[in-house]
């Protein structure tokens, strides 16, 4: 997990544009300095290397943004169940991630790097989230981007240039590695020998029993499984919820930022007309004519791309006029019949072969119309800073109730009460109407069964940064029931233990005979002869589905000539392991081209360590704020992308 973090690039251009714009959106709509008042440009600094500094809020976005992969890495669906000290740990990466990449931009300043502003430009033009329909940069796009996330363009521009600088120093290292061949032969073998087995299996209910159970053997088996005979528990709890969406609809979004709001997104509620195209584009017009011709009478867009495959084909969705960027199309496109093959016209890309699936004719959303929508966008944008704004009054409103009666409703704070099961099943068998997701609902079920009935309420970090407290006020555990009410599962639960015993001592009796030469000797003359399946061939790339996992793993381990015997969910098997063969021919390139890759790629993620230590070295950390660090862990929480103002 942790080696995981320690990777500084992503390794194409689509990932780290990607990367950029997922770590943009962790920083949220208008996310204030919470730190910013605790003193000194000093005490504001968790670290400084050179003349470049690792706040608080750098902190605790980049570790926001790490927890949960974290958590789902170590199987926790809420990251706020991380262990006090793999937090740590995770934070302790993160903030040497932070150090190293401000270590790359300050070995590039020494190098005497820049990065001429045309670069920067042609970068910012190809991330595709600021393209239009047609594929095209679009500058409202982007400051519909920027905007929604809450950068401005000089911050972009600064996050760019130093990707351009780190790609520049660290790109092309470690392009030279090999994996040695012996080394992969050794992995092909362990990955692609196969084992030749072998198998019967034994079914729990194969063997019946021969006698109906007495009443005393059935009141032992009820006695001795008491657990498994018992009515449900239900619990009786009030609780009050906290989301970013119960706190987004509390938010009161004045009408002159909803109007603002609404003029730069005029362009989505002012429409002309848009159309839908499909566009072959060819170089030589008889060409174009036989396609015209083709598609006229096929009218199926994807059989006329396969029948051309050297045409240029493209699909545009909804677009405007203004939106296509060839004019003599776009001319054209809007003046042709919808559903009619039109062309070949001539373009300055060349002949065009198009037709008009969808049109829609030019619309206009007033601002009151869009005014619940603009609304919801501003709430939801604003919701995550205002839901951890609200946390100390939330943890003061429940540490002062031991109800839970009297929270305040400006909070946005959600109240359910209710009795339901460790499922959170009600008694009518539907789900509790418990707010937020499912991952926080299985969170406040699972607090609820843990607290102790009236104990005082204290406030829980649940996902995403949401926050619930529960108040147990009634337990109903669960009662034995009655052994006449449920003598039918008693017998039928005594017979499957019988049924499951007899195959047990039917299989051992089988295995101990096998291990004294082979199964297939063991078996003759039995009646499981039938079900015995020979020659079955395993590898550790082409497993056999049908067999359970752990007598696959099994199988691996066992010698050539030696027997094991098994347990899976539903029966007893029997694995005799007859021989043992290289992997198939077929496997060998594609598995050995794979295995170099990942070895090469192992390879290479070591040499950004050692990188690491050269450039600490050069220019090492010269301030370090241990206190101010442990306070940004100690309040970061997933999602929260910043402060609380």
């Amino acid at each position: 997990m942790i080696t995981t973090l320690r990777h500084l690039l992503v390794d194409s251009w689509a990932g780290r544009a990607a990367a950029i714009l997922i770590f943009l959106a962790f920083i949220g709509w208008g996310v204030g300095d919470v730190y910013s008042n605790m003193g000194t440009s000093s005490s504001n600094t968790i670290v400084t290397i050179g003349n470049r500094t690792i706040t608080p809020d750098d902190l605790a976005r980049a570790l926001s943004a790490q927890l949960p992969a974290a958590a789902q890495q170590m199987g926790l669906s809420d990251p706020s169940h991380l262990p006090d000290g793999t937090k740590q740990q995770i934070a302790r990466q993160v903030l040497h991630n932070l150090v190293i990449q401000n270590e790359v931009q300050l070995a590039g300043e020494r190098a005497g790097m820049v990065v001429p502003d045309e670069l920067i430009r042609k970068e910012i033009f190809a991330i595709p989230a600021f393209h239009n329909a047609a594929g095209q940069f679009d500058r409202s796009m982007l400051n519909d981007r920027l905007a929604r996330i809450g950068i401005t363009e000089k911050r972009l521009i600064q996050m760019i240039r130093e990707d351009i600088i780190s790609r520049a120093l660290l790109q092309g290292m470690g392009a030279s590695v090999q994996a040695p061949t012996s080394l992969l032969n050794r992995l092909f073998a362990f990955d692609a020998d196969q084992r030749v087995m072998d198998v019967l299996r034994v079914p729990f209910t194969s063997t019946a029993v021969s006698a109906a159970p007495t009443d005393e053997q059935l009141h032992r088996y009820y006695d001795n499984h008491p657990q498994d005979f018992r009515t449900t528990e239900y619990r009786h709890a009030k609780m009050v919820v906290m989301t970013a969406d119960s706190v987004a609809k509390t938010i009161e979004v004045p009408d002159d930022v909803l109007h603002k709001l609404y003029d730069f997104q005029s362009r989505t509620y002012n429409m002309p007309e848009t159309r839908t195209l499909q566009v072959l584009t060819f170089q030589e017009e008889s060409k174009a004519n036989a396609a015209a011709t083709a598609w006229r009478n096929t009218n199926a867009w994807d059989a006329i791309q396969k029948a051309y495959p050297d045409a240029a084909a493209v699909a545009l969705p909804h677009v405007r006029e203004s939106d296509i960027p060839n004019p003599e199309l776009a001319k054209a496109a809007f003046g042709a019949p919808a559903n009619q093959i039109s062309g070949p016209t001539k373009t300055a890309a060349g002949w065009v072969v198009f037709n008009i699936t969808d049109v829609v004719a030019p619309h206009q959303t007033t601002f009151e119309q869009a005014k619940p929508e603009l609304r919801d966008q501003v709430q939801k944008q604003e919701a995550p800073e205002a839901l951890q704004a609200r946390l100390k009054q939330f943890q003061d409103a429940i540490a002062g109730s031991t109800t839970l009666e009297k929270i305040p409703s400006n909070l946005g704070a959600v109240p359910a009460a209710g009795s339901l099961d460790s499922h959170g099943l009600m008694q009518d068998g539907t789900p509790a109407p418990i707010p937020g997701d499912a991952g926080l609902r299985q969170s406040i079920v699972q607090h609820i069964f843990s607290q102790k009935k009236d104990a005082q309420p204290v406030v829980v970090n649940g996902p995403d940064g949401s926050a619930f407290a529960v108040v147990v006020d009634e337990v109903h555990p669960g009662t034995r029931r009655p052994f006449a009410d449920v003598r039918d599962q008693i017998v039928q639960a005594w017979t499957a233990e019988q049924q499951r015993h007899a195959a047990d001592t039917r299989t051992t009796a089988l295995f101990t005979e096998a291990k004294k030469s082979t199964l297939a000797k063991a078996l003759e003359g039995q009646a499981e002869a039938s079900s015995l399946r020979k020659d079955v061939t395993i590898s550790r790339i082409h497993p056999d589905q049908s067999l359970p996992q752990n007598v696959l793993r099994a199988a691996f381990g066992l010698k050539v000539g030696t027997t094991g015997m098994y347990e899976g969910p539903d029966a007893f098997w029997i694995v005799n392991v007859t021989g043992q063969k290289p992997g198939a021919e077929a496997d060998a390139a594609s598995l050995q081209k794979e295995l170099s890759a990942q070895y090469v790629q192992a390879l290479q993620a070591d040499i950004p360590a050692a990188l690491d230590a050269s450039l600490e070295k050069t220019v090492p950390v010269s301030h370090l704020n241990t206190n101010l660090f442990n306070q940004v862990v100690a309040s970061t929480s997933p999602g929260n992308a910043g402060g609380a103002q």
